[in-house]
């Protein structure tokens, strides 16, 4: 029987294996989608024998749940990077349009995680990493009205934004906005967009 933690190929030693193939998986949802993934791939890629992923991961979806994870700090680092101010409509703004634009520029990773068929949303990580990367997030919609429901406007805003960023993904904005690409319209179209047709921009918390 094949030992999974010897590697098909020299390159890795036996404490990178798991990151090898994390890193391995993620270029594939990159260039290929969460359609294109295969564990037979992903040992392929990061130089192990095929049962190493299994071994490490238990399954594909363990695996998977990784990369999510990958996402979700990816996510919380694009939007913890943006400034706040003491007005929380415009604060919203700029997290919206951060977050289209991690989806945009991190497509496979974006859609993974929001997938409940392909990981483990029972792992406490995963709700915990969730809850990191979204924070400042949810922060801002309390401050735009304390007095509202907070897991109701959460739910709205993120709707709202999410939204948004799945159509971008899906190729409407090309569709809607004269085929443009998705770099400019995140660059030229969505922050018009957001300052004068999204409902939650500005001081109307009154």
């Amino acid at each position: 029987m094949e030992n999974p933690d010897i590697p098909a190929k020299s390159g890795y030693h036996h404490g990178n294996l798991k990151v090898a193939l994390i890193d391995a998986a993620d270029a594939i949802i990159r260039e290929k989608g969460v359609e294109g993934f295969s564990l037979r791939e992903a040992a392929r890629r990061a130089g192990v024998s095929i049962g190493a992923p299994a071994h490490h991961f238990g399954s594909a979806t363990g695996l998977l749940t990784e990369v999510a994870l990958l996402g979700y700090d990816s996510l919380g680092a694009a939007l913890n990077a943006v400034t706040t101010s003491d007005d929380a409509g415009d604060d919203l703004q700029r997290l919206a349009l951060a977050y289209v634009r991690f989806a945009l520029a991190y497509p496979g990773r974006f859609r993974l995680m929001f997938r409940p068929d392909l990981v483990n949303r029972d792992d406490p990580r995963y709700a915990e990493a969730s809850r990191q990367a979204l924070s400042d997030f949810a922060n801002t919609c309390m401050r735009r009205d304390p007095t509202a429901d907070p897991m109701a406007q959460i739910f709205i805003v993120w709707s709202s934004i999410h939204g948004i960023a799945s159509l971008a993904l899906d190729g409407k904005a090309k569709y809607l906005f004269d085929g443009i690409t998705p770099d400019d319209f995140a660059a030229d179209i969505l922050p018009k967009l957001l300052a004068t047709a999204w409902p939650f921009g500005g001081n109307d918390a009154a």
